[in-house]
């Protein structure tokens, strides 16, 4: 599997867990770093693409 689809779905993962946080009421500052990080991921995997 190339490096920028692992990014993007390891970004889409994050994005599953913060909204699952959301939604179940957990603590919302941690739903917010993983959202963070899931932004980052995807980032990551649109660098990697271009190369």
């Amino acid at each position: 599997m190339k490096r920028c689809k692992l990014f993007y779905l390891i970004g889409l993962l994050f994005f599953l867990a913060a909204a699952l946080n959301f939604v179940t009421g957990g603590d919302h500052a941690t739903a917010v770093v993983w959202r963070c990080l899931g932004a980052t991921f995807l980032l990551l995997g649109c660098s990697q693409q271009k190369k």
